[in-house]
């Protein structure tokens, strides 16, 4: 099954544990991208069907599935 990107919001009460919790994101099988300690936020990806896991892991708050977007290009007449 393909990767999918992941957004992991990490609990208030673990800000200051956020390298445990991406340890633990780690071991359940998430490549991790990048930790951003100041807003509590895990971005990374795993296979598909993995990602329910994730939500399970001591200190994540919320799993949600990476969003993306393309605008037109610059020529379209749709702007």
């Amino acid at each position: 099954m393909e990767d999918i990107g992941v957004i992991v919001t990490v609990d208030d009460a673990y800000l200051t544990r956020i390298a445990e919790v991406s340890a633990a994101l780690r071991a359940n099988g998430m490549h991790i991208d990048q930790a951003l300690d100041d807003i509590g936020v895990i971005t990374g990806s795993i296979a598909g069907t993995d990602s329910r896991s994730l939500a399970n892991v001591e200190g994540v708050k919320a799993v949600e599935p990476e969003r993306s977007f393309q605008l037109p290009p610059s020529d379209s007449p749709i702007q």
